[in-house]
């Protein structure tokens, strides 16, 4: 048998197995997800009590453009599009006044597991 048949041979019978060879990785792998300009480092995302300090400000910037004189009516949260705020409006209002206050909406996201301060 020549040299070249029974290498093809041999190869045919091994099957792709003998075939494989060891990778390497040329570069690290990424999240194909995120586009390299918009990912952040780890270090230089918040965490801890600046994370909630920004939840509480994102939180609180419609509610006080809906009620600026610190109190709000489920007319105002309706108006404002708050529709969370006007369908748990009554959870909320716990004292029955029928305005309810930045605090009161605070302590009733922290009684459903919100971690704000």
């Amino acid at each position: 048998m020549k040299p070249r048949i029974a290498v093809a041979l041999l190869a045919f019978i091994a099957g792709p197995a003998a075939a494989v060879t060891t990778a390497t990785m040329e570069r690290p792998l990424c999240d194909p997800c995120v586009p390299a300009p918009l990912k952040k480092s780890v270090s230089a995302s918040p965490q801890g009590a600046d994370l909630r300090a920004q939840v509480e400000a994102k939180l609180r910037a419609p509610f006080d453009a809906a009620a600026p004189g610190g109190s709000m009516t489920r007319d105002q949260a309706r108006a404002a599009g708050l529709g969370f705020i006007d369908r748990n409006f009554d959870a909320i209002d716990v004292a029955g006044r029928g305005a309810i206050s930045f605090a009161d909406y605070k302590r009733f996201l922290k009684a459903r597991g919100a971690a704000l301060d």
